[in-house]
């Protein structure tokens, strides 16, 4: 969870590593060491199994703002409505 947790935080500070994520996620998950479940829902931004897994929801939440996810659609991926 720790390096999650160092991503969402590097993302959120560090708009070229944004654009990074966007364009190229699975790299940066590599660069980051991120694997398992939680390089599945990062990839696909389910945030809602990232919150239930104990993602920070303050970094969470920015850094997804960061990588271009609108306020409204967050809130519905959190909700488990969109995937």
């Amino acid at each position: 969870m720790y390096s999650l947790q160092k991503l969402l935080w590097d993302v959120r500070k560090d708009p070229a590593l944004a654009d990074r994520f966007r364009a190229a996620p699975d790299t940066v998950l590599d660069e980051y060491g991120i694997e398992g479940v939680e390089r599945t829902a990062m990839a696909a931004l389910d945030f809602k199994t990232l919150y239930d897994r104990g993602a920070n929801p303050y970094l969470l939440y920015f850094c997804a703002l960061q990588i271009g996810v609108d306020r409204a659609e967050y809130y519905a991926r959190l909700r488990g409505e969109l995937s």
